[in-house]
Formats: C-alpha cells, structure tokens, sequence
C-alpha cells in the first residue's frame, strides 16, 4: 500500500492558490514535493482549478493534478479515484478551510497526515502539523490535535526550496560588508491583490534615486498590466521579472527588500535581506508583531494603511540611517536557516 505505479512512496497534496488566495500555499507545498521527489519520492496535487492558472509551474505537470470539485464533500473521494486503491504513504494539507472533519475523511486513503497551518483555530487529525511561524507556542494547539501528533514548530521548520541555504553565507557576507542601498527588490507575492507592488513603486518614483529596482510579481496577478507601466515610468534602472525562479538569487543580490509579512519572510530572514514589510492578510499578524519585536524588519503596517507617501517616508529613514540596514540584517539571520525542508523530510521519513 501507499506505493505508486512506478514503485516509489506517494505524497498526495492538497492547497489552493489563486488571484485572491496568493500563491504562498502553493509555493511551500512545492518545495517541500521537490525535496520529496529528490529523495525518491512521487508526487501528486490535489487543487482548485485556479492554481493552475496562477502558478506556473503547476500547468507544467497538469497530469500529476487533480481539479477540486466545488463541494467539499466531494474531495476526499476525488482525490481517492485520483490515485487508485493504493493509496498515499502521506496526505500534506495546506488549507485553512479544511480541518479535521476533511482530514478524517482522507484517512481511507492516507497512511499519515501532515498538515501545514499558521493560525492555530481549528482542530485536525493528523500525524504531524507543521507551523513555522516565529512566536508560535507548542500550548496553540492544545486540544487541536491528537495526542500522538508531533509538532513541528517556528521558522526553523520554515519550507524553503534549497537555494537559500546554498546562498546564505554568500548573502550574510555581503550585508556585513556594505550597509548601502543600491538594490531594492519589489515582491509582494506572487499575485498582489492589493496592488502594494504600485503603492511601493510610486513611493520609489517619489523619492528618484539611482537605485536598482527589481520587481517580481505572478503572470496571474491582477494589476500586471499596469505595474508594467509603472516600472517602465521608472526608467532603465527598473525591471519586472514575471514568474521569477531564482528568487533565493535575487535576494541574495538584493540590499533592502519590500515585501509582504508571509512566507517571503522566511527566505528574506535566511539571507539576511532587510526589508519593510507589510501585514497583507490576517495571518501575517502575528509573523510582522514577531518580526518586528525581533528588530528583523521595518514595519510598514496593515497593508490598507499602507500608502506611498509611508512608504517613502519608511525608506527615506533607512537612506539616512544606513548603520539600520546591518542591525536589521543581523537579527534577521539569526531567525532562520533556510534547511526548514530538510527537517521536515527527516520528521517524515522517521515515521511521524
């Protein structure tokens, strides 16, 4: 049981993604399936029709994915027909509108359960529960979870795709020798919906320096049109990268980051990149409070406060105050080391 076709462990995962929903969930997952097919695995994805729309990489292996029905109750046995009488050796779920009465429903089909959360409000029945984010406690989950579960807690379990450890050194290196700006990466996430990307672009056009600007957004976000326009206003020093795959590359060369309080967070704290960053979505609350306690980032607030005048103002600051940019880099290093993945995979291949 629990072994596919080509004779190799099944993981089976379950996460959303869309112009709304971003694409963090789909991004983690898909790290963590690259680690799992590095190390003999096969992997296979349970999604809503959106992602494949939204995240590239997922319309290039549409035969390993199977659309959601509409109706919750209809995806267990979905995802059951999906992979045959065999089974999953795991079910990896990174939904936050799914909990134990759908996870309990897989159980037929999954031998374990892991399940990705970052707010700690619900119940589940599952093996292992990974949430990494700074400042959760152990005590969150009381009565959430079964008592056998294992817990895999902070940003030390953080699932980032092995490039930032390969260039965490390199990148740590650099900010210790240099606390000027001279690149600024502009990723809000992979779709943006509330157009942050064009608030930190007009705030950039304000100030007119000769910095480097790089910004990354999805093909699938909803103001790529108009942010094209917008880094071409800029001028040459200013280019848009589309579906970018060598993020842990760009950061590495980045000096200041603008960005979101989400998975991002993560992968910037790895290499030490400064950033000013924003609570995008109600699950970034407790991240940017513990990141900003940390002196790792400079808060830039809920993104609806968030304008281009406060954001012009938050970089003008670091501009003046350079010696910011090396205290911000260094208690941010300390946060996370990007072989988060690499853990995970031992907790699974220990047998939970």
């Amino acid at each position: 049981m629990t072994i596919s076709q080509q004779g190799l462990p099944l993981a089976f995962f379950r996460f959303d993604a869309g112009p709304q929903i971003g694409g963090g969930h789909a991004m983690r997952c898909l790290t963590l399936a690259d680690l799992l097919e590095t190390a003999g695995w096969e992997c296979r994805f349970a999604v809503n029709a959106e992602a494949l729309e939204t995240v590239g990489t997922l319309s290039q292996i549409s035969d390993k994915c199977v659309v959601m029905p509409d109706h919750i109750d209809g995806e267990a046995p979905a995802m059951a027909a999906f992979i045959g009488d065999e089974g999953c050796r795991v079910l990896i779920v990174d939904h936050y509108g799914r909990d134990q009465t759908f996870e309990m429903q897989c159980r037929g089909f999954a031998e374990r359960i892991l399940v990705l959360d970052d707010l700690a409000d619900r119940a589940h029945d599952c093996d292992i529960l990974l949430d990494q984010n700074l400042g959760r406690r152990p005590e969150d989950y009381a009565s959430k979870i079964p008592n056998n579960c294992k817990l895999l807690i902070g940003p030390e379990y953080a699932l980032l795709k092995r490039d930032f450890a390969m260039l965490r050194e390199a990148a740590l290196s650099r900010h210790r020798k240099s606390n000027q700006v001279q690149s600024i990466l502009v990723a809000f996430g992979l779709t943006d919906p509330d157009n942050l990307t064009g608030r930190a672009l007009d705030a950039l056009l304000e100030i007119g320096s000769e910095i480097e600007i790089v910004v990354v957004l999805g093909g699938g976000a909803p103001h790529l049109s108009d942010m094209e326009s917008a880094v071409e206003a800029l001028g040459p020093n200013a280019r848009l990268l589309i579906d970018a795959e060598n993020m842990a590359e760009l950061m590495a060369q980045a000096d200041l980051g603008f960005g979101a309080c989400g998975t991002t967070s993560w992968e910037r704290c790895c290499l030490g990149l400064p950033a000013l960053a924003t609570v995008a979505a109600d699950n970034q609350s407790i991240i940017c409070t513990a990141l900003e306690d940390a002196d790792a980032i400079v808060p830039l607030g809920w993104h609806e406060d968030v304008t281009s005048a406060s954001i012009a103002e938050a970089l003008q600051t670091i501009l003046d105050k350079p010696e910011r940019l090396g205290q911000i880099s260094s208690a941010a290093a300390t946060i996370c080391d990007g072989k988060g993945a690499m853990r995970v995979l031992e907790a699974l291949g220990d047998g939970g």
